[in-house]
């Protein structure tokens, strides 16, 4: 029952200081609407920027590096968000609170993701994620041509967070099972399935670059907490599984764009099957930066630049895959290099000198910024396989012998 007591351990929050300063998102949004002010949102996302970075110095005692890192990286998507967005229409001092939602949603969103990585027990953790897909695909839904999309990730979601809570729960046992080895067992596949669907494998990611920003830190959620069920080599052996399954199902269902979130999201669950924490990081990472450079590409109109983030993230989903490959056997090993040559189909690496140049010279300085961070980050990804060999801790059990 190691997994059931890590799962329901004492306490509610992580950090109760570092939680009441990250509910700064909520406040924002009362704010702005109390106020009649929402055209001061990007002023206040810029503050709540700089309050996050404050409280994760000072107050994240308690924590692990890694939320830490992901707490720093869900602070910058509402800066991000208004400050690469054009907004054709403005809002009016005098606006309602349905009018207003376009600047008030990215920060209800960032607020559940934070919640969710704040939380302790995996229910509350949940609950949040939920809310927040629930939030983001009302807003994706009320254009007619969005509206079935919007209800089908919506429906597998919340089946996911009914699934998950049940496993989680089952886990703690119960007289209907033979023993508590037996009650775990069905617990943690229940719950993987849940984590699974709220992640959204299987689900097609919005046209809408905005909203896939915001939807990046509802996915990556449920993939942290799969570390709680990595602690068995029945439970290993089925992320592997279960992160190839996604991959080749989006390479094969794809149309039109790479989907690129839904890539990562894949290439996470095997990460969190593997064990390799560092590796989930980098991918979270990527994808908000990837992300926000589309955001920043779709304002300036240029051809040939659809491509560029999927360009510009390879180097980190190329290490990610070196560090996770010596840890396959050979048929996951097989069937990973055979999800990857899906993916790389059609590429259209040709477009990167002329896009990554025409960026850099059109884009100003926080897509120049981006562009930056990305380059920082496939060189941190190269140093952690260079100095990696802590980062590849044998795992005999997902080989077989």
């Amino acid at each position: 029952m190691m997994l059931a007591a890590a799962s329901f351990s004492s306490g509610l929050f992580a950090s109760p200081v570092l939680f009441g300063l990250m509910c700064w998102p909520f406040l924002v949004v009362w704010v702005l609407w109390a106020s009649r002010r929402p055209d001061q949102a990007s002023f206040m996302a810029r503050l709540g920027l700089g309050l996050s970075g404050l409280a994760l110095l000072g107050c994240s005692s308690g924590m692990t590096w890694g939320q830490e890192v992901c707490l720093a990286m869900e602070a910058c998507v509402p800066a991000l968000l208004f400050v690469l967005r054009g907004r054709t229409e403005p809002i009016t001092g005098t606006a309602s609170f349905r009018e207003g939602m376009s600047v008030y949603l990215p920060f209800l969103v960032t607020g559940c993701v934070f919640m969710g990585l704040l939380l302790r027990p995996p229910l509350a953790a949940l609950f949040f994620d939920g809310a927040g897909t629930v939030l983001l695909a009302w807003w994706d839904g009320r254009a007619t041509r969005r509206a079935m999309p919007a209800w089908e990730v919506v429906r597998l979601r919340l089946s996911g967070l009914i699934l998950a809570g049940l496993g989680f729960a089952v886990m703690q046992g119960g007289g209907v099972f033979s023993s508590s080895e037996s009650a775990a067992q069905v617990g943690q596949v229940l719950a993987l399935t849940g984590l699974c669907m709220m992640a959204g494998l299987g689900s097609a990611v919005s046209s809408r670059a905005e909203l896939v920003l915001l939807d990046a830190g509802l996915r990556f959620v449920p993939l942290f907490l799969m570390a709680l069920l990595a602690v068995t080599p029945f439970m290993r052996h089925l992320m592997v599984v279960a992160g190839l399954l996604a991959l080749a199902g989006t390479f094969l269902g794809r149309q039109g764009s790479f989907p690129l979130l839904s890539w990562m999201t894949g290439l996470g669950v095997l990460a969190a099957g593997t064990g390799q924490m560092p590796c989930l990081l980098l991918l979270y990472g990527g994808a908000l930066l990837a992300t926000a450079l589309r955001l920043g590409c779709d304002g300036l109109l240029l051809g040939g630049v659809a491509a560029l983030p999927v360009q510009m993230v390879l180097p980190v989903i190329m290490i990610v895959l070196a560090v996770m490959a010596p840890l396959l056997g050979w048929p996951a090993l097989l069937g990973l290099l055979a999800c990857v040559m899906l993916g790389f189909r059609h590429p259209e690496l040709e477009t990167m000198p002329q896009g990554v140049l025409a960026v850099w010279q059109r884009g100003g300085w926080v897509m120049r910024g981006l562009l930056l961070l990305l380059v920082l980050l496939a060189l941190l990804a190269v140093a952690l396989l260079v100095w990696g060999g802590m980062l590849v801790p044998p795992l005999p059990d997902l080989k077989g012998h």
